[in-house]
């Protein structure tokens, strides 16, 4: 995706976000924005994210993401298709990115906090390109969830991803990952504010690689099954001399609990 074409696509994202309406009984309905960790819906997204890289350098991916519950909500299977494109070395039509798979499941959950439990599998689809590792990864994780407020969610969570295959000529990958997830959405209002800060340290290469992002979603309407429909843009910043990025900006539409 062009410069141009990210700016048209983030821009029509803004504009059915300002001017989103729902229907009166929207109050009523089941939470379907996505935004809470412990509610596990059936949801199909799109995404694209792009990058700012050092040296004007960019990477663009376009992810397509389908989530599927199961076991009464307590478990999900999330599956993404990203499709990506750079100017790193040379440079690259879009081409597909890594397919990756993960199961989320909820041991422990009430009214004031929850655990999810997750493993996501990543598949080197991306063959030698540079659109992904080269290699398979394994990632397990923790997020804690406290509903601090009816309002307001804190969520860190802690993911490990490891290679176990692949292309031997490509590097491993042994990370840890920070994440300090915060949500705040008002109750009975159509629209949120997320916050996620992401500290890694990368075993492999010895690098500290962290970012923040905010994200302003709001939801544009509600479907006759009660499913919602819903728009955000995610801005950040990398932080620090190992940051991933100097910034990026990512829009994306999503339809919740169909």
């Amino acid at each position: 995706m062009s410069k141009a074409s990210l700016l048209q696509f983030t821009a029509r994202v803004f504009i059915a976000i300002s001017a989103g309406t729902l229907p009166s009984h929207a109050e009523d309905q089941l939470d379907n924005s996505g935004t809470n960790p412990v509610v596990l819906s059936r949801s199909l997204g799109i995404s694209n994210e792009y990058k700012f890289l050092s040296d004007d350098r960019y990477f663009d991916v376009a992810t397509v993401k389908y989530t599927e519950p199961f076991a009464d909500g307590r478990a999900s299977l999330k599956v993404s298709l990203p499709v990506a494109a750079t100017d790193i070395g040379a440079a690259h039509s879009p081409g597909l990115g890594d397919l990756s798979a993960k199961l989320s499941w909820i041991p422990y959950a009430d009214a004031r906090m929850g655990f999810v439990l997750s493993s996501e599998i990543g598949l080197p689809t991306a063959g030698e390109t540079a659109f992904g590792s080269g290699k398979w990864t394994i990632a397990p994780g923790v997020v804690w969830a406290n509903m601090v407020t009816p309002e307001l969610i804190i969520a860190p969570a802690l993911i490990h991803t490891v290679s176990f295959a692949g292309d031997d000529a490509r590097g491993d990958i042994n990370r840890s990952d920070f994440d300090l997830y915060i949500v705040y959405k008002p109750k009975g209002e159509r629209w949120w504010v997320t916050g996620d800060l992401t500290a890694s340290y990368d075993f492999e290469n010895q690098k500290t690689p962290m970012s923040f992002e905010v994200s302003f979603g709001r939801n544009l309407a509600f479907l006759e099954n009660g499913a919602a429909v819903n728009g955000y843009i995610r801005p950040g910043i990398g932080l620090g001399e190992d940051r991933p990025y100097d910034y990026n900006i990512e829009a994306g539409l999503t339809v919740v609990g169909f």
